[in-house]
């Protein structure tokens, strides 16, 4: 077979050539200047894909990133309220046992029932504090709210039980802050288990000096009374004041430690006969009724044996309620302080994917500017070779070899 080579076939075939190298000089030049590899689907579809989906991953990362500040900012100034309350708690902690001084007067006392209201003021300031974003931090998953209010000296709350949960990173969400309903309104009272309360009624001066069960598998979580039917007899009946079954009375002398289905009452002073001590399962009660409930009981008058017993009864079941707000406002804060580490795993994880896929689409997308100028200066090599050759193409034909 023979093939022929026409004059035009070879202005045609250089001409292409030339226009070749041009658009791969173009293209270089372009993605030299701009730094960018892939600029369409027809460059490389399996790349421009790949790139789509980095872009989309570290897009979400982004958002990842500003939930995680956001939540981040929330739980610190969580973490600081709980503290400042604890503050606040410690200094009530500090009037109450003051306030068990037997020379303090009356108004001395009440200086100090000023003092505690004055905590619990700032208390309720403390449960209202929002995190500069506008959102309540103790309000749950209401927003636009003031969650705690004081009416009349009883705190009620508007928030609600919810808590949001915020995502950091794929498969990870983190509790937000904690509604004021668990922070504030559901505390635990007594010693957590337990609560014992000497009957305001009360005419003798018996002291409760401590109630607890100390045998939990006995102890059924039913009330009991500890009632004196004489000043010198007790006995310790069910909540709806029936015996026990077998029966547990005797004669009584002060600070005897009286048991009776796994609880343990110490009493001391005179009782008078009909005076009683309750003990029940430990309710939950507002930290704000708790330290009003101590204000309260500081303002007690009286200086007889009867109010110093009553005044005192009632401090101690204050104070125990006070040292159990404490422990919660503990728990609380060591449980956001793990949350907190949890969130700069969370922070440290996500950085660490994100300079990952930030290398793996600049891989894919960026421009490698070593190899794309070796490259552009090949095809202007190239390019100024096919338009020498069409210069002599130009200036001659094959009628010149004939």
């Amino acid at each position: 077979m023979t093939m022929r080579i026409s004059t035009a076939q070879m202005h045609y075939n250089a001409l292409s050539t030339m226009r070749l190298r041009q658009g791969e000089i173009d293209t270089l030049r372009q993605q030299i200047a701009s730094g960018v590899k892939l600029t369409r689907g027809a460059d490389d579809p399996t790349g421009i894909a790949n790139v789509q989906q980095l872009q989309h991953a570290l897009a979400s990362l982004d958002q990842f990133d500003k939930n995680s500040t956001v939540l981040g900012d929330r739980l610190r100034q969580q973490e600081a309220a709980t503290a400042d309350a604890g503050d606040l708690l410690q200094r009530a902690n500090e009037i109450a046992i003051q306030a068990g001084n037997g020379a303090l007067s009356d108004g001395d006392r009440h200086t100090l029932a000023l003092e505690m209201r004055g905590l619990r003021a700032s208390m309720l300031q403390i449960a209202n504090r929002d995190d500069g974003r506008g959102r309540q931090l103790f309000a749950g998953t209401r927003d636009g709210i003031k969650p705690f209010t004081d009416t009349s000296g009883s705190v009620s709350y508007s928030g609600n039980d919810g808590q949001n949960l915020v995502d950091v990173a794929a498969d990870v969400a983190l509790a937000d802050t904690d509604p004021g309903s668990r922070v504030f309104m559901a505390v635990p009272t007594g010693d957590g288990i337990s609560r014992t309360r000497a009957n305001a009624a009360n005419t003798g001066t018996g002291q409760l000096d401590s109630a607890q069960i100390n045998n939990a598998a006995t102890w059924n979580g039913a009330t009991l009374q500890l009632r004196f039917p004489t000043a010198s007899t007790y006995e310790v009946v069910d909540g709806s004041g029936n015996p026990l079954a077998p029966p547990v009375a005797g004669a009584w002398t002060p600070g005897q430690a009286i048991t009776a289905q796994g609880a343990q009452f110490v009493v001391s002073g005179t009782p008078a006969a009909g005076d009683s001590f309750k003990l029940e399962r430990a309710p939950k009660q507002d930290i704000f009724a708790t330290m009003q409930q101590l204000a309260d009981a500081l303002d007690m008058p009286g200086s007889s044996a009867v109010d110093v017993a009553n005044r005192n009864n009632a401090l101690h079941a204050g104070h125990e309620d006070l040292v159990a707000a404490q422990q919660h406002l503990l728990d609380i804060r060591s449980e956001t302080g793990i949350r907190r580490a949890n969130l700069d795993s969370s922070d440290d994880m996500r950085g660490a994917n994100g300079v990952a896929m930030t290398e793996m689409l600049s891989g894919l997308r960026d421009t490698d500017l070593a190899d794309a100028i070796s490259k552009l200066q090949f095809n202007m090599t190239a390019l100024d070779a096919a338009q020498q050759m069409m210069a002599r193409l130009q200036s001659s034909s094959l009628f010149d070899k004939l």
